[in-house]
This record gives C-alpha cells, structure tokens and sequence, in this order.
C-alpha cells in the first residue's frame, strides 16, 4: 500500500488529480451499487406495500360502513318481519284471540252469547280460520265493537252480519248480531319434495 501511495506522489499533478477523481468516482459508484441502491429498492418495496396497504383499508372500511348500513337495513327488516307476523302469525293462538275479543266486548258493553271457532282452511300461503259469533247490545255499541276489532294488530274480517231481535230494555233498544269473525294465520311454505314421491 505504501509503494502505491509513493507512487502516486511521484506522479504529476494532473495525474494525482485524475488519481483522485477517479477515487471519488469509484467510491461514489461503490456508494450507490452497495448502500444507495438497495436502500432505494427498500423504500420502492415499502412504497408498494404502503399503497397496498391503503388500498386494502380502504376496501376494509367500505365493508365496514356498508355493514354497519346492512345491519341497519336488517334490523328495519326485523321489525317489519315482526309487524307482519303480528298481522298474520304462524300460530293459531285462538286462545288469546278469543280472550282480546271477549275484552274489546266487555268494554264495548256487549254480552257475548255464543263464539265458536270453525275448522282452519289453507290456501296458498295462508290459512283461513273462522269463529262464528253471537252478541247483544245496542246499535252503537256493536258498532263500537266492530271498530275495535278493526283496529287489532291480528287481522280480522268480519263477514255475514245480521242484526235482529230487538227488543226495549231499560230505554235501550237491544238487538242480536250474528257474524262470522274469519282470522289468518301465515302457512310456512313446505321445500319442493318435502314428504312427497321422488
């Protein structure tokens, strides 16, 4: 090493400057191939795993939002789903039926004479189940009853009304009503094949 050095001093000043230049170019090369370059390559790599990342957050966070919409939009699906199946249940509960119309009666100041549930009857999606009625009252309170069972939650028809008998009780003029109270229940279709023939 010392013989190089002695001969570079021995040399002329522009070859010691060409010398040097040539140094600094080879270090600055040696620079760039061994650090700068694969450090340049590092922070392209992280480059593309930072827009990878963003991008994959991104797609994250519109499933986010979007479920926190699916969950809204299910649980507005709930409670229509649970006002229909109160219109129209899946059980017959013609004990509590019975039971709501035998107090809309009471209130209405009618007396109930005669309720007798009739055979279910199933059509497409839906089963018919009728309740022959009989009451006694006034004209207005047998319109007050009809009312309020128009307004139940449970649908109910009332068909087939007559009214008849009259008769004059204590300056009220009492007359008899015979309907036919027809309630729905919903009928959960059967899968196709189900218990049939294969």
């Amino acid at each position: 090493m010392e013989q190089l050095l002695e001969r570079v001093n021995k040399l002329p000043l522009a070859a010691k400057a060409g010398v040097i230049i040539g140094l600094i170019i080879l270090v600055t090369a040696g620079t760039w191939f061994f650090l700068i370059q694969d450090t340049e390559a590092a922070i392209e790599s992280l480059r593309g795993q930072a827009v990878a990342l963003d991008q994959t957050y991104a797609e994250k966070k519109e499933i986010a939002d979007n479920l926190i919409e699916r969950r809204r939009e299910m649980d507005q699906l709930e409670q229509r789903l649970q006002d229909a199946l109160t219109e129209l249940p899946t059980e017959k509960n013609i004990d509590e039926l019975l039971a709501a119309l035998n107090d809309i009666g009471k209130k209405a100041g009618l007396e109930i004479t005669r309720v007798v549930p009739g055979n279910e009857s199933n059509e497409a999606f839906y089963a018919k189940i009728p309740i022959v009625m009989a009451v006694k009252g006034n004209f207005h309170e047998i319109a007050v009853f009809l009312q309020e069972i128009s307004q139940m939650k449970r649908i109910v028809n009332v068909n087939n009304l007559k009214l008849g008998a009259p008769n004059a009780k204590s300056e009220k003029v009492i007359l008899t009503s015979d309907f036919l109270a027809t309630t729905f229940r919903f009928i959960t279709p059967k899968a196709p094949g189900a218990g049939g023939k294969k």
